[in-house]
């Protein structure tokens, strides 16, 4: 897994962390800002940044939990970073299906025998938060990747059935 060090000064000039996670859909290097786990006084989040050799990184810090009215202990200064410098790992976006447990529909789908591939396909997309656009691109991206895969496996055999 590629990393990269960079220093504190380094991180504030590129807006890492943000202020505020509601701040990333302004800036134009942090690209988000996800909130890892929940510790006893502080948050744990991960900011994923854009970095001056147009890669990006990701780094985790610890952030001021927000509790309401609660009276909380203030996150560790420097936002848990120990020493001069802060490790990166390089990071891409991906897509990815996720299997998830649904509730059965009461009535089923009349149009499921005629639905093909390619439409479960972007409606699984679809449901994991990708716009229509993508979907459809992601979809025909994999089945196009994976083409020869699934004639090898299913083959005539396949055919055969309908």
């Amino acid at each position: 897994m590629p990393t990269r060090q960079f220093n504190r000064a380094q991180l504030a000039d590129l807006g890492v962390p943000p202020d505020d996670p509601q701040d990333v859909e302004y800036s134009e290097t942090v690209l988000a800002d996800e909130r890892v786990t929940t510790l006893k006084y502080s948050m744990q989040r991960r900011c994923v940044f854009r970095a001056d050799d147009d890669k990006t990184y990701a780094v985790t810090y610890e952030a001021q939990l927000d509790a309401g009215h609660y009276e909380l202990g203030q996150p560790p200064d420097d936002h848990g970073w120990y020493g001069d410098t802060v490790d990166a790992e390089e990071v891409v976006q991906r897509c990815e299906v996720v299997r998830r447990w649904k509730p059965v529909a009461d009535e089923p789908d009349p149009d499921a025998e005629t639905r093909t591939v390619a439409e479960h396909l972007i409606d699984m997309y679809e449901e994991g938060g990708v716009p229509t656009r993508l979907a459809r691109q992601y979809a025909v991206d994999w089945l196009d990747a994976h083409a020869s895969e699934l004639i090898a496996m299913f083959g005539d055999d396949a055919a055969g059935d309908r």
